[in-house]
């Protein structure tokens, strides 16, 4: 990709006043500013609608509606862009008075010469692992769970910094793409006490805000990204 630059070559011709550091708002850079824009926008979609087209469905998941990478997509657009990842050191691993543990990974993401690090952490005490008040004890959540959630946290955490356009992505981007959402699991927390584990309708206590009919956790994780609350697939297609 080509690089865009920020400044032009010569650095005082986009000051005026000798050199004062005000702007220059002259009409000649006011366009060069704006061919730039332009340059960098088309190169970001592009890099966009590859990161897409590299991952599929088994990729995301939904989590209260929001697209949510999984580390096998995290590990494809970092082979697609030629991002290394290397671990620093060993999760740190925290205990809460209950025993709920709480895993971080810390790791450098490097793409050519450039690198970040950032970190990624997950809780047993959270919803999806433990239910809704914590209904499950700590030795009845598998610890190995938790730490790749935890891992995949760090991937996604790096991942997107380098490739921003991937933050903030809606279930109506990943259908544009070409993605069958209905392929794609899904999970929410808002109401329930079993996490986001099963995704029986009869067992997830979640129901329509329309017409109280039980919803499974695909189908609520669905509409809350596409309606912004809970509806049955019958009530969905009314608000379509």
């Amino acid at each position: 990709m080509e690089e865009i630059e920020i400044i032009g070559k010569d650095a005082a011709d986009m000051s005026s006043n000798n050199g004062s550091g005000l702007l220059d708002s002259s009409a000649d850079n006011i366009l060069y500013f704006a061919e730039k824009a332009d340059q960098y926008i088309a190169a970001m979609n592009k890099i966009m609608d590859a990161a897409l087209k590299i991952t599929n469905e088994r990729d995301w998941c939904l989590i209260g509606g929001n697209p949510y990478l999984q580390e096998s997509g995290a590990t494809k657009i970092a082979r697609l862009f030629g991002i290394s990842v290397q671990l620093i050191g060993q999760p740190k691993i925290e205990c809460d008075t209950q025993g709920y543990k709480t895993f971080t990974y810390k790791a450098r993401f490097m793409l050519k010469e450039q690198f970040i690090e950032c970190e990624g952490s997950r809780s047993a005490s959270e919803d999806f692992f433990a239910g809704k008040g914590r209904a499950k004890k700590p030795d009845e959540i598998d610890e190995r769970d938790v730490k790749m959630a935890a891992y995949t946290n760090c991937l996604n955490n790096g991942i997107k910094r380098l490739i921003p356009g991937l933050r903030g992505l809606d279930v109506d981007t990943l259908e544009r793409a070409g993605f069958n959402i209905s392929r794609i699991s899904g999970y929410t927390f808002k109401t329930g006490s079993r996490g986001g584990k099963s995704d029986k309708a009869e067992d997830s206590e979640l129901m329509c805000e329309s017409c109280g009919k039980a919803v499974s956790q695909k189908v609520a994780s669905y509409s809350q990204g596409k309606f912004g609350k809970i509806l049955c697939m019958e009530c969905q297609a009314q608000n379509k």
